[in-house]
């Protein structure tokens, strides 16, 4: 077993390190321990429009990113800390293999975790940690959050209170469960520094190694963050195809939006309203990125001041 350390904060360049280590260091386990900036974390195959309420986190400066496995969507910020496990595996994605240890050595730090479900950890029926697992060629990767000083009602208002079943897809839609920080639950006082280096100590063995990435390697792990994980392709362009269908008022008028999309591009749009040149929306979304900066230019170009009501409207 040995760990790579990383004191970056960057979401996009931390999905890039975990890739770039799982790919390159194939010889032993590994235990990586990792921290984001406030961000939301959303799985392979799901819909960001129907996760999240993309303009609310356009005003609150919150970065979407799209991890490499399933699952569902997560707020990160620095207050949860990121753990990722990769290891050797003959059989499909499993959790408990992971999951045990991980809990054993929470449990010897003074946090009262079990698992609860599938592939979360609770305190109680209090979750703690959600994961998702990606298998490639025997080797398992599996990550997962451990909260334990979030803000906890930024993640309620940003992810579970703002689905949007306007957006119908056959992509995964995340599950809502009640969470709680680790911290509320220690027998005693416990920094969020200490915590992540007593969890390391009992991952990794004493003596294994802990490296650092060589100049070399960093500069791979930012290529790979630039062209893969803040592209339009990897982010928007990997959304599953969907429906959307919405009736709303726009300029105190009824306002009706329908669209369809296919890899992040739209087609067939249909829109009925008086309060502006439906005509002229329509062709406007017809072939258009998914891509909510594009959407608040159509919708300033076509609305003026009342662009963000627009944009309201289209998703």
């Amino acid at each position: 077993m040995l760990t790579v350390i990383n004191p970056s904060h960057d979401p996009f360049y931390n999905q890039a390190f975990e890739e770039y280590v799982y790919q390159t260091f194939l010889e032993d386990d590994v235990f990586l321990l990792w921290q984001n900036d406030p961000a939301v974390i959303v799985g392979s195959y799901q819909n960001i429009c129907r996760e999240v309420h993309v303009e609310s986190l356009r005003r609150l400066g919150i970065p979407v990113v799209r991890r490499c496995t399933g699952g569902g969507t997560v707020y990160h910020d620095l207050g949860n800390v990121n753990y990722t496990y990769i290891t050797q595996a003959d059989g499909g994605v499993s959790y408990d293999g992971v999951l045990l240890p991980v809990i054993r050595a929470l449990n010897d730090i003074g946090v009262p975790a079990r698992k609860n479900r599938t592939c979360d950890i609770a305190i109680g029926d209090l979750k703690i940690s959600g994961s998702a697992q990606r298998m490639t060629k025997g080797r398992l990767l599996h990550h997962g959050t451990l909260l334990f000083s979030s803000d906890l009602e930024v993640l309620d208002r940003i992810t579970t209170r703002r689905k949007n079943d306007c957006f119908r897809s056959k992509g995964t839609q995340s599950a809502i469960c009640t969470v709680t920080n680790i911290r509320e639950h220690l027998a005693r006082p416990m920094t969020i520094e200490e915590f992540r280096e007593r969890l390391l100590d009992r991952m990794v063995p004493p003596g294994s190694p802990r490296l650092t990435l060589t100049p070399e390697q960093e500069a791979e792990v930012c290529r790979l963050r630039d062209e893969k994980y803040r592209s339009w392709e990897w982010t928007w362009g990997k959304t599953p195809a969907f429906t959307y269908e919405k009736s709303a008022e726009f300029a105190g008028k009824p306002i009706f939006v329908r669209y369809e999309a296919r890899h992040g591009l739209l087609r067939n749009a249909e829109v009925r309203s008086d309060a502006l040149d439906a005509q002229v929306l329509c062709a406007m979304l017809n072939g258009v990125r998914l891509d909510p900066a594009l959407f608040l230019e159509l919708c300033r170009t076509l609305a003026g001041e009342r662009a963000e009501e627009l944009l309201d409207c289209l998703m």
